[in-house]
């Protein structure tokens, strides 16, 4: 039985080898599990997520109250003492208010309509005025005496003179002339015509609003702006005699044009005031300016001692007051349970609108969300946890109760999530952390100032961590330094104690020292159970001694030099745009690992021996080819890379053509006419995304067209990397990378700039023209006769 097991064991173990050295051809390829990826992508399981995470915020704010108390409140004429708020609150300051409407409703400009029966009055008598003229001027033709009509027109052209009359008639006769004094009445009497009186009563900088006969408002414009009838009439008679030239004295007949043109405007112009929309308008305007709100901090004075009451400190005290019923009144469990809801809701809504917009990729993975809400659970968990503590401690040794806040670890998510997710989602829940945090401790400012404060130095400070030693001092030096230099906005309210200072260091110390110990051991644990990335997990993955690596190196030599040059461009790069050069450096060292299947089929592994394609037919080549973006994948899954390194792997190609075997597919089908089909030519994406897969991608291409160059110059690498870049835009290869087009020239400028390094040319040095034959001979001959051999062959004899 023993002989039995230890064989079957036996068998798996040499199974196992024979599977790791790819001599068993049935294996089943590794990719992630189809239920790990509905699990990531499903909304449903990261709603529970999210609710569960809203439940646990909620009943940790259901935990007995740490601190108690309030100060009593005293509401008559004067006050007999200093009442402090005991909390932030604002009320509404009804003076400065009234006073915002009344300057706001002095702005709103006066609405006027303009009047349709005005302006066809004003055409009519241009008609008019046209007629008298042209019948007084044929009555001097025929030499009759001209009676006026009883009409004011006729009358007007009665008294004027017979020239004048001449060069109006001329004027009047022309079609051209006559239609433009008519356009130019009609485009006056569109703008609006004020009477002399009207425009007087208004004050400088008054406003108005014109609104035509089709209803709609024209742009504000000032009062003296509106021409009045004589100066509307100006600007018809200026423009209409513009281009024309009368054969008699110019100025009078201006001046009687202009004094026509009056007449036929009208003195009241064609303005009225809209009265019922002015003041509409003027309601609207009131009732949209927002109430001043005067805001009363924590400890700030409600009232001083001795002051009478006046309509403000009525306000202010009667807002305080209510403030303080309410919460009076908040003494049962259900109240104070829909209260810590409705917070821990608004705050949940609050951070993950600031993630769905910044960080959408948070949103969309329910791993990074479950990251997020462990991290908040852990973090409430321990604060309060160090809240008991700190109480527990406080009372046997005295320690000053202000000094709370350096005993919670609130710097712990910040430090967590600043190196599994990033900074920015670190500040966030930080933020909503110490808020939480706050709100246990009795809605303390001061804490969730100083957490938010803490949480923001302590995600920079550690972010760029790129090993577990750095990661760990910067946390304790960080947090001990933040939490200590905060309590000098403290001291002023405790009570002098020479002993104070000691006290504030040595809890700073401590809880920077669990801090960042915590964080050390928790970073161990996601990277287990969540499979998730840090600079410092991916760092080790760069050593050479990894067994993929080791493998590269002694299997496919080529693919790994290729390998670490693209890896030196990729970090570079990514350096130049504030990418993560560490992200796009493993990426690019693990990106051909899947060439480690079939090395000899690539060319930068068989140099110098005879092409393995050169039997094969172009799809069975480009099979081989693209089929090594699968392999590479299913050996990082084989070896248990990160996701990034997957990422990279799986889309460094997208879903470019490999066109070398394409073209040869063509040529080979054209005698045939036969049709061949570019989707089998390709790789089957997907497209990069991420910046540093981009920049892989881009690296990639980039290093292995360098190779093809003849004596590279910068000229020459700088020409090679445009056209690679240009050639992936317009296949679409970069359809779905997060790069702007500043960002994908500093790249190109990094690669010029990395390639003509790479490739640079050395020194030719001369060649010794004597021949190191004969300096051997030479050499031989000075041999003693003794030290000479018999064997021709070199050999030494034993």
């Amino acid at each position: 039985m023993f002989a039995a097991v230890k064989d079957y064991f036996a068998r798996l173990r040499n199974q196992r080898r024979m599977e790791q050295k790819g001599l068993v051809g049935s294996r089943k390829r590794r990719t992630d599990t189809p239920l790990r990826t509905a699990a990531d992508q499903s909304k449903v399981l990261g709603a529970l997520m999210l609710i569960a995470l809203w439940g646990v915020c909620s009943l940790m704010l259901m935990l007995p109250s740490l601190q108690s108390g309030r100060l009593p409140l005293v509401l008559t004429q004067s006050a007999p003492k200093t009442i402090f708020s005991d909390f932030d609150f604002a009320y509404k300051n009804i003076e400065k208010t009234d006073k915002l409407k009344r300057d706001a409703v002095d702005q709103v400009p006066l609405y006027f309509k303009i009047s349709d029966t005005e302006t066809a009055k004003a055409t009519q008598n241009l008609k008019s005025f046209f007629a008298a003229v042209a019948v007084r001027a044929n009555s001097e033709k025929q030499s009759r005496k001209y009676i006026p009509d009883s009409d004011y027109f006729s009358n007007l052209v009665a008294g004027m003179d017979n020239g004048i009359i001449q060069s109006v008639y001329s004027l009047i006769q022309n079609d051209q002339q006559s239609s433009n004094f008519e356009k130019e009445l009609d485009l006056v009497m569109g703008q609006g015509v004020f009477s002399q009186k009207e425009k007087n009563s208004y004050k400088v900088g008054q406003q108005i609003r014109i609104i035509d006969s089709r209803g709609r408002d024209r742009f504000p414009k000032m009062a003296v702006d509106v021409p009045t009838p004589e100066e509307a009439a100006e600007v018809i008679v200026d423009a209409v005699l513009k281009y024309y030239s009368p054969s008699g004295d110019r100025d009078i007949l201006r001046k009687n044009l202009i004094q026509a043109s009056v007449a036929v405007i009208g003195m009241h112009g064609n303005l009225t005031l809209d009265a019922q929309r002015t003041e509409t308008k003027r309601k609207e305007t009131a009732e949209a300016v927002k109430p001043v709100m005067v805001e009363v901090k924590k400890y700030q004075p409600v009232i001083a001692k001795g002051q009478i009451v006046n309509a403000e400190m009525l306000t202010r005290l009667e807002t305080y007051e209510k403030i303080c019923q309410e919460r009076l009144q908040e003494t049962d469990t259900g109240q104070k349970l829909f209260r810590n809801i409705t917070w821990s809701l608004i705050l949940m809504i609050f951070v993950g609108f600031y993630m769905y917009h910044i960080h959408p990729e948070v949103v969309r993975s329910n791993q990074k969300i479950g990251i997020a809400g462990a991290v908040i659970v852990i973090s409430l968990m321990a604060n309060y946890l160090f809240i008991e503590l700190f109480n527990y401690f406080s009372a046997n040794f005295s320690i000053p109760p202000e000094l709370v806040n350096d005993a919670i670890p609130m710097a712990l998510p910040a430090i967590l999530l600043a190196v599994m997710i990033g900074f920015r989602v670190a500040l966030y829940v930080g933020f909503f952390v110490a808020a939480i945090t706050s709100m246990m401790l009795g809605n303390s400012f001061d804490v969730a100032l100083e957490g938010l404060v803490v949480c923001c130095l302590s995600g920079i400070a550690v972010r760029s961590a790129i090993n577990y030693r750095s990661f760990f001092l910067r946390s304790i030096l960080i947090v001990f330094a933040t939490f200590w230099l905060l309590d000098f906005n403290i001291l002023y309210n405790i009570s002098a104690r020479t002993d104070i200072m000691l006290w504030t260091a040595g809890l700073s110390l401590i809880n920077s020292f669990i801090t960042a110990t915590t964080a050390l051991i928790l970073i161990f644990v996601f990277e287990l159970f969540f499979n998730v990335s840090t600079n410092m997990s991916l760092l080790m993955l760069c050593d050479y001694n990894h067994p993929l690596l080791k493998r590269l190196q002694l299997e496919a030599p080529g693919t790994f030099h290729h390998s670490l040059m693209a890896a030196t461009l990729a970090e570079y790069a990514a350096k130049a745009i504030n990418a993560n050069p560490v992200k796009a450096r493993v990426g690019a060292i693990f990106h051909d690992i899947g060439k480690l299947t079939k090395p000899e089929y690539f060319a930068e592994n068989n140099v110098g021996a005879e092409s393995k394609h050169d039997d094969l037919h172009p799809r069975m080549s480009s099979l081989i080819i693209l089929n090594h973006v699968k392999e590479g994948v299913d050996l990082a899954l084989k070896y248990k890379l990160r996701k990034i390194i997957r990422d990279t792997i799986q889309q460094h190609h997208g879903t470019d053509i490999v066109y070398y075997f394409y073209k040869r597919a063509l040529d080979d089908n054209r005698e045939k006419g036969l049709q061949v089909d570019e989707g089998e030519y390709r790789y089957p994406g997907p497209l990069p995304s991420e910046k540093e897969v981009v920049i892989v991608s881009l690296a990639d291409a980039c290093e292995a067209a360098s190779r093809s160059l003849q004596k590279p110059t910068p000229n020459k690498v700088e020409a090679m990397v445009w056209e690679i870049f240009r050639k992936r835009i317009r296949d679409g290869q970069m359809d779905d990378a997060k790069l702007t087009i500043a960002e994908l020239a500093k790249i190109r400028d990094s690669f010029v700039k990395t390639l003509t390094t790479m490739t640079h040319s050395r020194i030719a040095y001369p060649k010794d023209e004597e021949d190191e034959d004969d300096l051997f001979m030479e050499a031989n001959k000075n041999v003693a006769p003794s030290e000479k051999t018999d064997n021709p062959a070199g050999e030494k004899s034993v």
